[in-house]
């Protein structure tokens, strides 16, 4: 019998330290997860001598993996793995979660993958796993897609136990492209929505790498060398703020793209719909957006016209309405 994705899981938890597993596997990515290709690689040395054409012998080198995971956004709790915890408003449901300011650290997790194989179970758990990149896209008549990027450090060893329950998330909440909303601030104007999006893509990435050290070949420590966001939309062509703004910047750059001003130029937002305690929410809150290019997409009989821009932020802050109580 050919065993298929229905036969496996993938789930994740928070390490206390690095490297060490996680106590607690309760935490699914989000809908319809799908794993990519998962790499496990221990840096092969090749010794050889003199007076031979063949190696003599391999010794090995740093241990290191990556697997890659794409799912359909419905719970928030990833963005820890990019800003570290959050801080919880409210004394009933929904409760609200905001992400601020990224740390220096980098916030590792462990995550296990188990198959039930045809003649042996597989069951693997992959250490001080860091995210490298995340990325969230939509578009029309679309759901809201993810795809997070993980780099690990080390992993425990392949067993056959699997979790009898692993870690699933609420189906009653996927986000579409119906409930999102998009704002931007033109030059010396306040938030406006952007009319007809078409498609957009937001990508978080904290430049996460291992750290080695003599007297290991698996990782210590993790470290991040930088926070960077960028994206892209695509909406009917109404006027020529964001096209100006371009135009403008290289000679007058606007005061919100420098300094350590936060004021939100752009907001995308994400809704489930629902209201009082079934809310639940994904707003974040773009500050010292630039555009990077603006492109019209062909102007064609009796076709709509559209412009796409592409972007960068100096930073962002998320905040989510979410009926948990406690964040995962």
């Amino acid at each position: 019998m050919v065993r298929t994705g229905s036969h496996g899981y993938i789930q994740y938890g928070w390490e206390s330290t690095f490297g060490s597993v996680s106590s607690t596997f309760n935490k699914p990515f989000g809908l319809q997860q799908s794993v990519g290709t998962i790499t496990l690689n221990n840096s092969r040395k090749d010794i050889r001598k003199l007076n031979q054409v063949e190696r003599e012998a391999f010794a090995y080198g740093q241990q290191t993996g990556s697997v890659s995971v794409d799912f359909i956004l419905s719970n928030p709790w990833l963005l820890k793995a990019l800003y570290g915890d959050s801080t919880k408003t409210g004394s009933s449901a929904p409760f609200t979660y905001t992400y601020a300011t990224p740390p220096k650290t980098v916030t590792s997790f462990s995550t296990e993958v188990g198959f039930a194989g045809e003649t042996e179970n597989i069951a693997r758990k992959m250490l001080g796993c860091v995210l490298t990149g995340f990325t969230i896209n939509t578009a029309v008549d679309d759901l809201v897609n993810c795809s997070a990027d993980i780099t690990f450090g080390s992993e425990g060893d392949a067993t056959t136990s699997l979790d009898s329950t692993p870690a699933a998330d609420d189906i009653n909440f996927p986000y579409t492209f119906a409930h999102g909303t998009l704002k931007w601030t033109p030059a010396g104007g306040s938030l406006t929505t952007v009319a007809e999006v078409q498609n957009l893509s937001l990508s978080f990435s904290q430049n996460a790498n291992l750290l080695y050290a003599v007297g290991s070949h698996k990782a210590t420590a993790s470290y991040r060398q930088g926070f960077d966001i960028n994206g892209t939309f695509q909406s009917s062509w109404k006027d020529n703020n964001k096209l100006q703004q371009l135009i403008d910047q290289i000679d007058t750059p606007p005061a919100s793209e420098i300094g350590s001003g936060s004021t939100t130029v752009l907001e995308l937002t994400f809704t489930n719909g629902g209201s009082g305690a079934a809310e639940k929410s994904i707003k974040v809150n773009l500050y010292g957006v630039t555009i990077d290019s603006h492109s019209v997409d062909g102007i064609v009989p009796v076709e709509p016209v559209f412009e796409t821009i592409n972007f960068e932020a100096r930073g962002a802050t998320v905040v989510c309405v979410n009926p948990t109580a406690t964040a995962l």
